[in-house]
């Protein structure tokens, strides 16, 4: 028969790719070094990884059945956890499937999703894949949302609005002030609070008085479970009850209830963790504020975003020699920006050593 590729949908045939970081093993590989001496940076993954009662939960779960398809404990418990009600919040395979499945809801093909960039890139990616047009309002110097810029995008093929806070790679957040603007348009404004437990700030209180307003959380950072792909979010019983309808039955998947609502049960013992990795980002902030090539951005998340004088990809091999691999990105207003990822103590040491050494 004819080339496959004529049976491909269109817009998928020639897609532009999303960029992940590679796993500890490519990157021994690729800089010829041993797994052992890899300090992975690039990923902002917590180096403090789950709660021990996590595998206990998982070792003791019945994974020959399925799951609760209406993720019944799950919702419970996020709803104690975030004093949203039972019906306003919903699970999925990480902050990924949800941000998927809103684009399902509401983006007809050819309609408008904006992204501010630069930001985390699978508003776009998942964007791409519902063929939707991405409409790029990009964010002012100090990378804040241009307010005027997205209210004259505003239009009746305009749906949806991904930002995150704190923002990924940036860091600054969102203020309530600028969401009440956003929330008076006619779309839907989705704040990707993936870390939030780092910052301590939500705007999830606003979600009662405004149906157009989503909540998106992870399990993935603070709660170290970025390998079980559980997150949710938080929003109108309107919009969850769609959701509900349209998402994968099985979409939670057993170990993943399991590590989800073992991780919430032990919340006070990983927020230590969160406390210690704050900790450690004061100590790398303190070291770059001594750095006259190194410009930084305050952050709130788990990570901090550098400009370096020289260039990115220049200190990227530097690191990288060094066995420290960070955050490089593609996207022109970031070519001389890295992000780093704050580790445990010892971590950020041999990061600080390493940046000393290379700047």
């Amino acid at each position: 028969m004819a080339s496959i590729n004529r049976l491909f949908r269109s817009h998928l045939a020639h897609i532009k790719v999303y960029e992940p970081v590679d796993p500890v093993s490519e990157l021994a590989r690729k800089y010829g070094i041993d797994p052992e001496n890899v300090l992975k940076l690039n990923g902002n993954e917590n180096p403090f990884g789950p709660h021990p009662a996590v595998k206990a939960a998982i070792a003791e779960g019945e994974l020959h059945l399925y799951p609760d398809p209406n993720q019944v404990k799950v919702r419970q418990a996020l709803a104690e956890y975030t004093g949203a009600p039972f019906e306003c919040v919903l699970a999925g395979a990480g902050g990924d499937e949800l941000i998927d499945l809103l684009l399902r809801l509401f983006v007809e093909p050819g309609e408008r999703l904006l992204d501010c960039e630069p930001t985390f890139g699978m508003y776009a990616f998942c964007a791409r894949i519902a063929n939707a047009e991405i409409v790029s309002v990009p964010r002012t110097a100090d990378f804040e949302v241009d307010i005027e810029a997205v209210t004259r995008e505003d239009n009746e093929h305009t749906k949806l609005l991904f930002l995150a806070s704190p923002n990924n790679p940036t860091g600054n957040e969102l203020s309530e002030a600028d969401l009440l603007k956003l929330l008076a348009l006619n779309m839907i404004i989705v704040v990707d609070e993936t870390y939030y437990e780092f910052s301590g700030n939500t705007l999830a209180h606003l979600v009662p008085e405004h149906e157009n307003l989503v909540i998106l959380r992870s399990m993935s950072k603070w709660a170290g479970l970025a390998g079980v792909r559980v997150g949710y979010m938080i929003g109108s019983s309107t919009i969850v009850q769609h959701l509900m309808e349209i998402k994968q039955p099985y979409n939670v998947t057993a170990p993943a209830e399991a590590a989800l609502l073992a991780s919430l049960e032990h919340r006070g013992d990983l927020m230590e963790n969160v406390n210690m990795i704050r900790e450690q980002r004061g100590k790398l902030e303190e070291f770059l504020d001594g750095v006259e090539s190194v410009k930084y951005f305050p952050s709130t998340a788990n990570f901090i975003l550098c400009e370096f004088s020289e260039g990115a990809n220049e200190m990227y091999e530097r690191l990288a020699s060094k066995g420290v691999f960070v955050r490089k990105f593609s996207h022109p207003v970031l070519s001389h920006h890295l992000r780093l990822t704050v580790g445990r103590p010892e971590e950020t040491t041999r990061l600080i050593e390493a940046l000393a050494a290379s700047v």
